[in-house]
């Protein structure tokens, strides 16, 4: 009976290294490149593994396989306790997105960035510097609106 139970107990830890070793570096390039490129480069784990099972529609213990991929690839490193891991710093560490890559991406961020402060700049000067004092209507439509 003790040798039933032992076997048991180890089975699961077996199934779990071989669900590990049949995730490939390409899953994990894919799942990178896509994050890097929707700009969700800083999460916590339970947020990166949200994105994988998003990414992959896999189950929760095929999600935490890939992320202890991504950790045995060394995600572990790109780690801050402040933002979470690195997306973009893991990426640009192992090489999956090119230099070129993340000018054109933080061009696009910028320029993202410059036309939010115009917008503001043109709400500022129509409602007023005041924004407590703007409406729920004209908060509606600097949230909302185009």
């Amino acid at each position: 009976m003790e040798k039933t139970k032992l076997k048991s107990e180890l089975e699961p830890a077996n199934i779990d290294v071989m669900i590990l070793t049949e995730i490939d570096e390409q899953q994990i390039i894919d799942i990178t490149r896509n994050l890097v490129f929707a700009e969700k480069s800083e999460l916590e784990e339970d947020d990166l593994l949200y994105e994988i099972i998003n990414i992959t529609k896999c189950d929760l213990a095929t999600a935490k396989s890939i992320f202890e991929k991504f950790k045995e690839l060394g995600l572990g490193v790109c780690y801050h306790y402040i933002i979470g891991y690195s997306i973009r710093k893991f990426a640009e560490m192992r090489g999956y997105v090119s230099n070129e890559e993340l000018k054109q991406l933080d061009g696009k961020k910028l320029e993202t960035m410059k036309k939010a402060d115009q917008r503001e700049a043109q709400f500022l000067e129509k409602y007023g510097s005041d924004k407590a004092e703007w409406s729920n209507d004209v908060w509606e439509e600097y949230e909302y609106g185009d």
